[in-house]
């Protein structure tokens, strides 16, 4: 039941990141500080939030028998993941050094940080949704529904509600 916790936990992160990175971007573009408050106090959240996210990924990886073929990508999740919370880490303890007030090049090198942090959410996201996904890591899939000879409510094989 370990592997449960992590998809349980990822989603609040991914949410979080991604609409407070987009909130805090814009709302530095765009001089609306209100946003940019709003959008910071969504990626704090994020960034506090992978901690657990990534604890509950070791006790999953722990928990589980990996396919061979997906063990390639698991690494590069984990890589992905630490690299996500390294530029997180590093955008979120600049901004509060500098008391949350930074400066005209500042603002624009937290926004490159901001922007790197919004592509590595996606790329961790997709490698772990590759991974469910494509080898069933943390399921119990064993094929497709239509090799299992299931189907759906309309009787079509191989299409599951």
């Amino acid at each position: 039941m370990l592997h449960l916790l992590h998809p349980a936990l990822v989603h609040f992160s991914v949410a979080f990141l991604i609409a407070g990175g987009a909130c805090q971007l814009w709302g530095v573009f765009r001089r609306r500080a209100a946003l940019e408050r709003f959008g910071a106090t969504l990626l704090v959240a994020g960034t506090a939030s992978l901690l657990p996210t990534i604890v509950a990924g070791f006790l999953a990886k722990n928990s589980i028998v990996v396919p061979p073929d997906a063990i390639g990508d698991l690494e590069l999740h984990e890589r992905l993941g630490f690299a996500l919370a390294a530029v997180l880490l590093l955008s979120q303890f600049w901004k509060a050094w500098r008391g949350g007030r930074l400066g005209g090049s500042e603002r624009t090198g937290y926004a490159v940080l901001v922007v790197l942090g919004l592509a590595l959410v996606v790329a961790v996201a997709f490698v772990g949704a590759e991974m469910v996904y494509e080898h069933g890591v943390g399921t119990d899939a064993r094929g497709s529904a239509a090799e299992k000879g299931l189907e759906d409510v309309a009787g079509d094989p191989g299409v599951l509600p």
